[in-house]
């Protein structure tokens, strides 16, 4: 796969995070999470959880995106309105200013493999989720 086809399909993909640009067979790894989502379907319904049901207004601004042949990497700043149930945590109605960077390994015009990258401590203090303190 060439540079300038990797750079369409990453570009396509952060456009709108949409399964069209995912393989049917996709690994996708939230670093923040014990086990990776396998499969188009569960990878959408993840990036709808996250992207519309818990998050109002929810968008990813890309800072920059390096691409090589089948490899490319992303950093973006993730922003939206807590509004919804996450990972169990009641929506706070907050502002978040994410953070996140990914790596994905892309075969035949589609992302084969993803591994995204941020701080969930740090996700969850500006939701004001106080993981860990005791009362």
């Amino acid at each position: 796969m060439s540079l300038e086809e990797t750079h369409q399909v990453i570009s396509g993909y952060l456009a709108g995070h949409e399964g069209n640009w995912m393989a049917e067979t996709i690994e996708f790894h939230d670093m923040t999470q014990p086990e990776p989502y396998r499969g188009r379907t569960a990878v959408e319904a993840w990036l709808h959880r996250f992207y519309v049901d818990a998050f109002a207004d929810a968008q990813a601004s890309e800072l920059r995106c390096v691409a090589g042949d089948g490899l490319a990497a992303a950093e973006w700043v993730f922003r939206g309105r807590h509004i919804g149930s996450l990972m169990g945590e009641p929506p706070s109605g907050r502002e978040v200013a994410i953070p996140m960077a990914a790596v994905y390994e892309i075969e035949g015009g589609e992302i084969t493999r993803a591994r995204l990258y941020y701080d969930g401590a740090a996700a969850g203090h500006q939701m004001g989720v106080r993981s860990g303190e005791g009362g």
